[in-house]
């Protein structure tokens, strides 16, 4: 019996690269007025930043447990177990929606997991137990892997404008009026799988630098890293912030070091022009 990796598209793993491992991915929605789209199916990055600057505001809506239905059904009709893993479910109630779906395979192994985290970080999450399992990893070993992984993962990162986050109720208002009009950038964190400002300063350029002196001092062994540049509609910000990293390694060559772009449900409450590092510390 082989464990299948089930997650959501909040991951934001490309669905080529998704495909070729071998990962289930099950789409959120993206809602513009009347209409529900789904994240990576039915609206591309570009086609969402352009809807973006047209003046729509999008809110984003979770999966149906029907749809985590239809992903556990071909894996559990061939004999095999699951693990999904989910956006932080301070987030969203995806992971409400996957658990339903399990209760419909009464007799399968199903384990569904809270990532208490979103985006690169839950495609880090996702990515690592596909690799453990592939290697041959016991379930429970794939989940303390996590749960270490859980306790060190953070994200810290710039957004230009929190008025997204404020209005999708993904931060408190006061911050929101914090950045807006007091011209005070926070460098925003994951923490216990919320999202919370870590650090305020009064440029976004000076937030950058904080966010890459936060994002080092949580690798304390770059060795045993793994970073991920995020940015939403934000290429330039992303290589710049890259090639600062870099040069903060000191040559160390650490066990990840990419760059990812965000897809619409993220983007929805982080708007265009944010970037980010997820970093992870393996033991």
């Amino acid at each position: 019996m082989a464990l299948a990796i089930v997650t959501d598209s909040t991951s934001d793993i490309d669905p080529v690269r998704a495909a070729s491992l071998g990962l289930t991915v099950v789409p959120l929605f993206v809602v513009f007025g009347d209409r529900s789209y789904r994240d990576y199916v039915d609206m591309t990055r570009r086609e969402f930043f352009d809807r973006l600057e047209s003046g729509e505001l999008p809110m984003t809506s979770q999966p149906t447990a029907k749809m985590f239905e239809e992903a556990f059904a071909p894996i559990v009709a061939r004999g095999d177990s699951i693990l999904c893993i989910t956006i932080s479910s301070y987030l969203s109630g995806t992971i409400n929606a996957a658990r339903a779906a399990a209760q419909h395979f009464p007799d399968a192994k199903i384990e569904i997991y809270d990532s208490q985290s979103a985006a690169g970080g839950l495609g880090m999450m996702a990515i690592r137990a596909h690799e453990l399992a592939s290697g041959g990893a016991a379930l429970q070993d794939i989940l303390d892997a996590l749960d270490r992984e859980r306790s060190t993962q953070r994200l810290y990162a710039c957004i230009p404008d929190l008025s997204h986050l404020q209005r999708n109720g993904r931060i408190g208002r006061a911050q929101a009026v914090l950045g807006s009009f007091m011209k005070i950038v926070p460098v925003l964190c994951l923490k216990d799988g919320q999202v919370a400002a870590e650090a305020s300063v009064r440029t976004f350029s000076r937030a950058q630098e904080t966010m890459l002196d936060l994002t080092m001092r949580a690798a304390p062994d770059v060795a045993k890293a793994r970073f991920l540049v995020m940015h939403t509609d934000a290429p330039q910000l992303a290589d710049a912030a890259m090639e600062k990293l870099k040069g903060r390694l000191g040559g160390i060559r650490p066990r990840m070091l990419e760059i990812l772009e965000a897809g619409p449900a993220i983007a929805t409450h982080a708007g265009a022009g944010a970037v980010g590092i997820f970093v992870a510390q393996d033991e």
